[in-house]
């Protein structure tokens, strides 16, 4: 696996939060839960750790909060080492999955526990400091209701509210949208990203939602089988994935096996099974791999990168024959899924739905079609 490289937009001397060479390995496991780990989180920051069921991801946070400790590695946070420091001593916050409200409890309640827990207020500055996070998260007018009588949207902004209310260096959130219907997950992540600009805090989130990752983070981690594949802005992630793995597993990509058969500073030619695929490097074009002829390697590009034509056009790369296996209508836009003559490779197209016009009554059938992309669309990865 390629080495991952921090972005230097974040540097480890002024970051909140720095895993250094983190491994885990859990009593009785085969395999370690997190290998190596190195990354850090700046200032301000919405940093996601982003991966499937399993993969480390929720490791690495509870480690960040103390409540594992790594076989492996040190951590820092705000500039301090923190091995063996309980997780009520470490400047940091948790909001679960689970909300892990008390029932009987009143919202202001819930929200002055840790107020009450710390004993260094008085009773008055416990009311005042509840009162205005729950202002800070619009739920003043909810305070004495129980948290049964609220939506899981509300829920989880009272476990939001009882977080900042401590005042924490970084919040860490443990999929806290997961458990919400689609459209309070969306208000959720505007009401997020609106608390990160208001109140220029840090924030460490695990999500499995590749879609709430690129919409709210500054930055994404992606993690595989204890791992880290990639880090990078959501632009970055998307469109130009570093692995086969990012590409699969961020967004939609299609993904063409083939062989190096040229290769300079500024473009790369693979022979793949459904043809030539050139991928050049210009100003504002995903990034080259660097490749010897004869490489392995993986032609990557997006399903809306293509277009669909009825006639074969005059060139011999980024060509390639197919046909509609189906169809699916998604308003101003079609999802069509595409066999090829090479056999064995299916490939994805988003395009807009005027753009069948141009195609025959026996194309949209299932007759050949032509599937193009441009150079510039194309990331070439080490196989």
């Amino acid at each position: 696996m390629e080495e991952v490289k921090q972005n230097s937009s974040s540097s480890s001397s002024a970051a909140v939060l720095v895993a250094d060479r983190v491994s885990k390995r859990f009593d009785g496991a085969a395999n370690n839960a997190l290998n190596d780990i190195s990354l850090d989180v700046a200032p301000g920051e919405f940093y996601s750790f982003l991966g499937p069921s399993g993969c480390g991801k929720t490791t690495l946070l509870r480690i960040f909060a103390g409540f594992e400790e790594p076989t492996s590695g040190t951590i820092f946070i705000d500039g301090k080492q923190t091995i063996g420091v309980p997780p009520y001593r470490r400047p940091v916050n948790m909001v679960f999955q689970s909300y892990a409200l008390f029932p009987h409890m009143s919202v202001l309640e819930n929200v002055a526990f840790g107020l009450r827990s710390a004993k260094r207020y008085n009773n008055s500055e416990i009311g005042e400091k509840s009162r205005e996070a729950l202002k800070i998260v619009r739920l003043s007018e909810f305070a004495e209701r129980l948290p049964a009588q609220l939506s899981g949207g509300q829920q989880q902004r009272v476990a939001l509210a009882r977080a900042l209310v401590m005042r924490p260096v970084v919040l860490l959130l443990d999929e806290p949208l997961s458990a919400l219907d689609v459209r309070i997950r969306e208000e959720m992540q505007e009401e997020l990203s609106r608390l990160k600009r208001e109140l220029n805090l840090t924030f460490v989130m695990v999500t499995h939602d590749q879609a709430e990752a690129l919409a709210i983070s500054t930055r994404v981690a992606v993690f595989n089988g204890g791992n880290l594949e990639q880090v990078g802005t959501p632009a970055e992630i998307y469109e130009q994935p570093k692995t086969a793995f990012t590409a699969g597993f961020i967004g939609r990509s299609n993904l063409l096996a083939g062989k190096v058969v040229s290769s300079d500073n500024q473009s790369v030619l693979l022979d793949c099974s459904t043809g030539r695929v050139l991928s050049l490097c210009t100003a504002g074009s995903a990034s080259l791999a660097k490749m010897a002829v004869g490489d392995n390697a993986f032609a990557c590009f997006k399903p809306e990168s293509v277009t669909l034509v009825a006639e074969r056009p005059d060139c011999s790369e980024n060509v390639i024959s197919c046909r509609i296996a189906n169809s699916s209508y998604l308003g101003s836009l079609v999802d069509l899924k595409l066999t090829c003559a090479a056999e064995g490779v299916l490939l994805r197209a988003v395009v807009p739905s005027s753009a069948l016009h141009c195609l025959s009554a026996e194309q949209l059938a299932g007759a050949e079609l032509y599937l193009t992309f441009t150079a510039q669309s194309v990331t070439v990865i080490s196989a």
